[in-house]
């Protein structure tokens, strides 16, 4: 463990509230409240909800990675990767440590929000974006494996959306952000797309 990176607390694999209900009252949120910060405990928990690293022990599947994720991926790539904005820095997730390795310091929520022509200002409030990235990179070339990432992005967005409901948060899924400002400012390649982002807090 670096300076870089910071450990999170470890998760809780049991207790929660009954599915049903976090089902039955999962609904988008799009007013937060900014004087309301959410603990490293919580955004840790909802990580590993959304791809973290679920079953520990398990032996590598027959493409030599570990079928370890509470998010299922195509062929098990794990091609998911996890960027957490906050006010602070831009952090990557990384489920096999449960940990964040910082990317960038300083405060970028504003290219989340949006674009110049078209932005949600409501994201600024709160705490913590995650944005979701498909990284194609090593993956088969053709629409269908671009379209499976696309597929195994959303999943990992439903986990995000139920983990919030469950953890008493609010959060919104969304496309609009500022793809290229994104791109750059995380230095991702042409193979590696920013696709969805939640913002993440508590509700005003």
């Amino acid at each position: 463990m670096t300076a870089q990176e910071k450990k999170l607390p470890a998760p809780s694999f049991t207790g929660g509230r009954p599915m049903n209900e976090v089902v039955a009252s999962r609904h988008s949120v799009r007013e937060f409240d900014p004087a309301k910060d959410v603990s490293d405990s919580t955004l840790g928990q909802l990580l590993w909800m959304t791809a973290g690293v679920n079953r520990p022990d398990a032996e590598p599947s027959r493409f030599d990675v570990p079928a370890n994720r509470s998010n299922p991926t195509a062929r098990n790539w794990q091609e998911i990767h996890i960027f957490v904005f906050g006010k602070n820095g831009v952090w990557k997730y990384l489920p096999a440590s449960h940990s964040l390795a910082l990317v960038k310091e300083g405060d970028h929520r504003d290219i989340i929000a949006g674009t110049p022509e078209f932005s949600q200002d409501f994201v600024n409030d709160a705490p913590y974006s995650v944005v979701f990235v498909a990284d194609m990179t090593n993956l088969p070339q053709g629409e269908q494996a671009k379209a499976m990432t696309l597929v195994d992005i959303g999943i990992a967005c439903e986990n995000l959306n139920l983990a919030c409901e469950s953890e008493g948060l609010a959060t919104v899924p969304r496309a609009t952000m500022d793809v290229k400002g994104i791109s750059e400012l995380l230095g991702l390649n042409p193979l590696q797309m920013p696709v969805m982002n939640n913002p993440i807090g508590y509700a005003k």
